[in-house]
C-alpha cells in the first residue's frame, strides 16, 4: 500500500491552470522584437519632430503635388474613393460589428455540430481588440502631436474633404494595416486554415493586400494627409499589429492548454 506522501495529489482547476501557464511556449523572437522596438522609436522620434514643426516638409508638398498631377482613369479614382470611404469611422465600426456577430454565429454553429467554438470566439475578440488597441494608441499620438490637416497653412493642393481632425499619423492607414493585417493573419491560422472551402477566401485576401498597399496613396491623392502622416500610419499600424498578434498567439495557446488539461482531468478514471 502506497504511503500518502507517494500518492499523486488530485488535479484541481488551480493546479491545472498553473501547469498550463508553465507549458505555454510562445516567446517573441529577437527579429520581431527588434522590428517592434525600431518601429516604435522611429514613430516616437518622428512624432516629436512633427510636433515641433507641424507645417508640411518640402517632401510632403512635392509628393502631394506629384501624386495629384497624375491623370488617373476614372475607375481608379472611383476605387481610391471607395477605399477611403470604406475605412471612415462609421463604416469601420459597422464592419467590425459584422465580424463580431458573424464569427460568434459561426462558433455557435460549430458547437451545434459537436465542434469546439472557442477558436471562432477567440478570432472575434482578437480582431476587435487589435483594431481597438491600435486605434486607441494612434489617437493618443494624434492628440499629442496635434498636427493640422493639409490646407491649414494655405497650401495650393486639392483637398477632397476638409476634416477637423488632426493629421499625424494617418488614422486610415494605421487602421487598414491593423485591421486587414489581422484578418490576413487569421486566414492562415486554425480553424480557417483547415476549412474545406478556404479557397473561397483568396479574393478577400487579395483585397486586404490591395487595400493596405493603396490606402496610403489614396490619402495623399485626396489631400487628406501628407506623406509623412501616411508613412507614420504604416509604421504605427505595423508595430501594434505585430504586438497584438504575439499576445493573441500567447493567450490562445494558454487557453488551449487549459482546455486540454481540463479535458484530460475529466476523462481520467476516478482514483
Amino acid at each position: 500500500m502506497e504511503s500518502p506522501s507517494n500518492q499523486e495529489a488530485p488535479s484541481t482547476p488551480a493546479t491545472s491552470l498553473r501547469a498550463s501557464v508553465r507549458r505555454v511556449n510562445v516567446r517573441p523572437r529577437p527579429f520581431p522584437v527588434g522590428i517592434f522596438v525600431f518601429g516604435f522609436l522611429i514613430l516616437t522620434v518622428s512624432a516629436f519632430f512633427v510636433h515641433a514643426h507641424p507645417r508640411p516638409y518640402p517632401i510632403d508638398l512635392q509628393v502631394t503635388e506629384a501624386v495629384q498631377s497624375v491623370a488617373l482613369p476614372s475607375f481608379v479614382v472611383s476605387a481610391i474613393d471607395f477605399f477611403s470611404a470604406a475605412n471612415d469611422p462609421a463604416p469601420s465600426i459597422i464592419a467590425l460589428g459584422a465580424w463580431l456577430v458573424g464569427l460568434i454565429i459561426i462558433g455557435l454553429i460549430a458547437r451545434l455540430r459537436g465542434r469546439s467554438p472557442v477558436q471562432w470566439f477567440e478570432s472575434a475578440i482578437g480582431i476587435i481588440a487589435t483594431v481597438g488597441i491600435a486605434s486607441g494608441i494612434n489617437l493618443l499620438y494624434v492628440l499629442l502631436v496635434d498636427r493640422p490637416r493639409p490646407g491649414s497653412f494655405h497650401e495650393h493642393i486639392h483637398i477632397v474633404l476638409h476634416r477637423p481632425e488632426k493629421s499625424f499619423p494617418s488614422g486610415h492607414t494605421e487602421h487598414d494595416v491593423a485591421y486587414y493585417g489581422f484578418l490576413l493573419f487569421l486566414s492562415f491560422t486554425p480553424p480557417v486554415r483547415t476549412w474545406e472551402y478556404r479557397w473561397i477566401l483568396i479574393p478577400f485576401q487579395m483585397y486586404c493586400v490591395v487595400d493596405i498597399l493603396t490606402i496610403g496613396f489614396s490619402r495623399v491623392y485626396e489631400g487628406e494627409h501628407w506623406l509623412t502622416d501616411v508613412l507614420a500610419g504604416y509604421v504605427s499600424g505595423a508595430i501594434w499589429l505585430l504586438m497584438c498578434i504575439f499576445f493573441y498567439r500567447w493567450i490562445t495557446t494558454w487557453i488551449a492548454l487549459i482546455l486540454e488539461d481540463r479535458q484530460q482531468a475529466a476523462s481520467a478514471p476516478p482514483p
